[in-house]
C-alpha cells in the first residue's frame, strides 16, 4: 500500500510541476526575464506535520515593480498547509519584470526513516521557483 501511495505521489508531483511549469512559459511565471534574487525558507508546518499532511502547494503571486511579492494566492494545495506557504512567499524577491507574475510550487514530504532531531524541517530550493520542504514523521505512540 506505501509503495502504490508513493507512486501515485510521484505521478502527481509530476504532473502538477508540469503544468505549474508549462503555463509559466504562456501565462508569464518565471520567464527569462524573471529571476528569483532572495528567499526565506520554510518550516513544516508543526499541526500538518502531527496530522501526517504531505503533498503538493501550488501558489500564484504577483509582484511589483520592485520585484516584491505583492499578493499570492493559492491555486491547489492541503488547506492546513496553504497559510504557511502563503506567508512564505510574501518574503521572496525577484528582478523586477514586466511579467510579474510567478508560480511558485511547495512539496511537503514525510521522511518515514530514523530522525535523531525531529524538531527541524529540511528547506530545498531545487529551482527558482520549487522548494522541497522534508520533515521527519511523528513516531505514533512513542
Amino acid at each position: 500500500m506505501k509503495i502504490c501511495y508513493s507512486i501515485v505521489s510521484v505521478g502527481v508531483l509530476l504532473i502538477v510541476t508540469a503544468g505549474a511549469l508549462s503555463s509559466q512559459k504562456e501565462d508569464g511565471g518565471l520567464g527569462d526575464d524573471a529571476r528569483l534574487v532572495s528567499f526565506a525558507d520554510l518550516e513544516y508546518p508543526g499541526l500538518a506535520r502531527v496530522a501526517r499532511i504531505q503533498g503538493i502547494v501550488v501558489v500564484e503571486a504577483q509582484l511589483d515593480d520592485k520585484g516584491n511579492v505583492a499578493s499570492a494566492s493559492a491555486i491547489s494545495g492541503a488547506k492546513s498547509l496553504i497559510p504557511d506557504c502563503l506567508s512564505n512567499v510574501k518574503k521572496w524577491k525577484f528582478k523586477p519584470n514586466s511579467r510579474k507574475n510567478i508560480i511558485i510550487v511547495y512539496e511537503f514530504r514525510l521522511d518515514e526513516g530514523a530522525c535523531h532531531d525531529a524538531s527541524h524541517s529540511l528547506f530545498r530550493l531545487r529551482y527558482e521557483n520549487f522548494a522541497s520542504i522534508t520533515a521527519c514523521a511523528p513516531v505514533v505512540g512513542g
